[in-house]
């Protein structure tokens, strides 16, 4: 007998879809308690604009490096997990809207359902990794990202002085960021993709405090053997070059994924 499950058009899967699905739904979700450490460098404009697709243009050759404590998730039923992006500052050229945003290269994640959802459903380039939680000494906060017990990554951050009231305000007055991704997915017994095109994911951020520092990113020697699927992520990353370090910055506050408003960009 012929099976009974059909997938109907106007409703919204995850895989395995045959477990059913559920009608669209413009979804905001928040991060209600989230802890960021940010920092970036100049680097080689060429270097970095090998790893930017043809459909952006970058603004400034710069690597933003971000890690992120989520916690009170609330699609994760107050959960938590880490990450680690490195973006560059862009703007989608492909058509005639003008946006700017990050486009994200890698995003290490420490759990699989945010790495799904945001990765097939998004774009968002989301690999996994092990990511220590933000630990410091005095004000050195210090974390890393590894994988099979190999770390590729740490992150160093002098906390220096608090921000005032006026300088979170103006923070949060430029809450709302474009971040942009590339869904690709190949064929079956060939080559080719099956889908490829970039993507928008708008976020939002709420800062409620605030610190300068001084960050430093550190790599670590890391061999084909170690990690086969994301050695060339890892490798070119590693092999760009720190021109000028920018200012650093750690913060506290909340987040916003605007899911509902992500699309694919023509």
């Amino acid at each position: 007998m012929r099976g009974k499950f059909r997938i109907r058009e106007e409703d919204v899967y995850k895989m395995p879809v045959h477990f059913g699905g559920d009608a669209f739904a413009p979804v905001r979700t928040v991060y209600g308690d989230m802890t960021t450490i940010m920092m970036g460098f100049e680097t080689d404009e060429e270097e970095l604009l090998k790893l930017i697709p043809e459909d952006f243009e970058l603004l400034q050759p710069i690597l933003n490096v971000q890690y992120a404590n989520c916690r009170e998730v609330d699609w994760m039923s107050g959960g938590e997990y880490r990450l680690i992006q490195l973006s560059s500052p862009v703007r989608y050229v492909g058509n005639s809207e003008g946006l700017e945003g990050e486009y994200p290269l890698v995003i290490w994640e420490n759990k699989a359902c945010p790495i799904l959802g945001g990765r097939e459903e998004d774009g968002m380039p989301k690999v996994f990794a092990d990511i220590a939680v933000e630990r410091h000494s005095g004000d050195h906060w210090f974390t890393c990202a590894s994988y099979e017990c190999n770390t590729f990554l740490t992150l160093d951050l002098e906390r220096k002085e608090e921000l005032g009231q006026a300088d979170i305000a103006a923070l949060n007055e430029r809450s709302r960021i474009n971040f942009f991704g590339w869904r690709y997915i190949p064929n079956l017994g060939r080559g080719g993709a099956a889908l490829s095109h970039a993507t928008l994911y708008p976020q939002e951020a709420t800062t409620v405090r605030a610190w300068r520092g001084d960050g430093r990113v550190s790599w670590h020697p890391f061999t084909l053997q170690m990690n086969l699927i994301q050695f060339r992520a890892i490798f070119a990353l590693s092999q760009l070059p720190v021109l000028r370090y920018l200012p650093a910055l750690m913060t506290k506050g909340s987040a916003k994924l605007n899911v509902g408003d992500s699309r694919t960009l023509p």
